[in-house]
């Protein structure tokens, strides 16, 4: 049944109602006269006329890097988000697709390019599309995180996403960031190709691989059960992994002799990949838009939303050889209470590389032994710099020791906590907003979870103890940041061990279960990020904190007509019941959110 603007307006007041609970004196209304309504919006963008390109890739085909331009261009996308039925590894389920498709089109661009991208919402449900890896220096509000950088994208409106790929480049990806819609569908990879690649000449083709798990249930229909106060399972199991969204036996044809750069995505929502082409040694030249020391291994371990890419010669004898994508089940906790935990899984995801001219036939190939350390990120030595960076070695100018760990609260469910405090955004107002209203960022709301730092240019440190058993693939929103330390189970942080002349950069970083995690960052790009575990069902549970930074720069911002008109007029204090305890108030957020907006919802039997 399709979901017209009108009853998402008054579905939406009726959800902030009771996730509005913040600040009572600051809410603020978006009235009529300030043309920033919803319906006045959709029409605007109804009536513009760019030629935006509405693009279908295929994973298995390869390509080439874009034609290199003089100057930077601007380069407009349409993404339509609908509901379709596919197949992915053979069993039919409802897919929350991208240009009818899974995974989402391959977008590409150029170093310096301006992307604009003209997302359209059939989904039915709210939405929001998170570009994973990009800075998005001065353009916050593109983020794409609701709660923090914006209101979701109702049903039926259209919202543009505008910003610039600067001076990245590198392998990035796209993903929704509400309510675990990524797992069902909404993710695709972001590339950004570059004319200064110091290694352009060494390889003559390229391909995407996307790493996910599957699941046979939308998360519409896990997530009511997985929060619930009677659940004492672990994370849910998947039903199969997928490579660039398919099942078994897919072809990456190949000629011989000829060398490929393979970028690696894992866009899990919660699986550990192992990557691997049998017979055949990956050189790897990146990590999350940073080029490294060329350095050759056999197998790759790759934790959600972490990317590479490897230059694979094509120089063995002409036949065909597996591609290896397993979900490293050693990974995975499960016990008799845990959803699916009885699941009909293979583990091992399988590819074929096969040459042009070989058999019609199987591959009889032989698989890499194991080489590196279980449920971890590759060991440094491979991850080291092209060129080293020294900027993390200096003053500290803003310290956060966090705490992360599980804790079943009085209303009985399980939530994550950091510091003590669960991550419940606040869809209806995010924090932009409250901060370019000039509220102190000291009176954001607790739950919130703010780390708050207004030291242009400083070097800020955060230390993480991971108390609890789970790794955590830890990703920072706006920035790299320079490892300066990972300890296992009482390796406890010592400043003589860090790594402050040349650390591994990146953007997504795997914590050790009970172990201890020391990064470090520039505080150069004003805005409120995301920090999170990019396990999704942690992410459900609370595992976030938010990055306020620069906020005396932040307050002077305006954001856009276009982004400012997501949040509408709505009266919140009026309608809540100031007699409900707080905390209860808080408990009633995700599952209203679930049973009134997902509409995918069935009880798991």
């Amino acid at each position: 049944m399709k979901l017209n603007l009108k009853k998402v307006l008054i579905l939406f007041i009726s959800l902030f109602v009771i996730c509005s609970s913040a600040i009572p004196a600051r809410i603020h209304n978006v009235d009529n006269d300030e043309h920033l309504h919803l319906r006045a919006y959709t029409n605007e963008i109804q009536k513009r006329h760019e030629p935006f390109k509405i693009i279908q890739t295929d994973y298995f085909k390869p390509f080439v890097h874009l034609p290199f331009t003089n100057k930077p261009v601007t380069r407009y996308y349409q993404l339509t988000l609908k509901k379709v039925k596919l197949s992915p590894d053979g069993f039919e389920r409802t897919v929350w697709s991208v240009n009818g498709q899974y995974p989402a089109p391959i977008i590409r661009a150029n170093k310096g390019d301006r992307m604009i991208i003209n997302v359209e919402n059939k989904f039915g449900d709210p939405a929001a599309v998170h570009w994973h890896g990009v800075f998005q220096h001065g353009t916050n509000w593109y983020d794409g995180v609701p709660g923090q950088t914006q209101c979701p994208i109702p049903n039926d409106v259209s919202f543009i996403y505008n910003f610039t790929t600067g001076d990245q480049h590198g392998t990035f990806w796209y993903h929704s960031h509400f309510m675990a819609q990524y797992a069902d569908g909404l993710r695709g990879a972001l590339i950004v190709h570059d004319p200064d690649d110091p290694y352009l000449k060494e390889y003559d083709y390229e391909y995407v691989i996307t790493l996910s798990d599957w699941h046979h249930r939308t998360t519409g229909e896990i997530l009511p059960n997985f929060i619930s106060p009677t659940y004492t399972g672990k994370r849910p199991v998947p039903d199969s992994p997928l490579l660039s969204g398919r099942g078994r036996y897919n072809f990456y044809n190949v000629k011989k002799n000829k060398k490929y750069r393979f970028r690696i995505i894992n866009s899990a929502a919660d699986a550990f990949f192992i990557f691997s082409i049998d017979e055949h040694k990956l050189k790897l030249i990146e990590s999350e838009g940073i080029y490294i020391k060329p350095t050759i291994i056999e197998k790759l371990p790759i934790n959600v939303g972490q990317r590479y890419s490897v230059i694979v010669n094509a120089d063995q004898p002409i036949g065909k050889y597996w591609i290896r994508a397993t979900i490293d089940k050693r990974c995975v906790l499960i016990n008799n209470a845990t959803i699916n935990f009885n699941s009909s899984i293979d583990w091992n995801g399988l590819g074929i590389l096969k040459y042009e001219g070989s058999k019609n036939d199987k591959p009889k190939s032989k698989e890499f032994p194991e080489n590196f350390k279980i449920c971890r990120d590759p060991d440094p030595k491979h991850l080291k710099p092209l060129q080293p960076v020294t900027k993390y070695d200096g003053n500290i100018s803003d310290f956060f020791n966090i705490t992360v760990k599980f804790q079943r609260e009085g209303d009985g469910i399980v939530k994550a906590v950091m510091n003590n405090s669960s991550f419940i955004p606040q869809f209806n107002d995010p924090t932009i907003n409250k901060i370019i209203r000039h509220i102190p960022p000291d009176e954001l709301p607790k739950e919130q979870n703010s780390l708050i730092f207004d030291n242009k240019n400083g070097i800020v440190e955060i230390a993480l103890w991971n108390n609890n058993t789970d790794e955590h693939p830890f990703h920072m929103h706006g920035h790299v940041f320079g490892v300066m330390f990972v300890g296992e189970k009482n390796e406890y942080p010592d400043e003589k061990k860090y790594d402050k002349k040349n650390p591994v950069i990146r953007d997504n970083v795997t914590v050790p279960g009970f172990g201890y995690l020391v990064i470090r960052f520039i505080a150069d790009n004003p805005g409120i990020w995301a920090f999170h575990c990019h396990i999704e069902w942690h992410v459900e549970l609370g595992m976030v904190l938010q990055l306020v930074e620069l906020p005396s720069i932040l307050m002077n911002e305006t954001i856009p007509n276009d982004a400012s008109s997501l949040c509408f007029k709505n009266d919140y204090q009026k309608k809540r019941n100031p007699t409900t305890p707080f905390h209860n108030r808080e408990r009633m957020f995700n599952p209203v959110i679930i049973n009134e907006i997902r509409r995918d919802i069935n009880k798991i039997r």
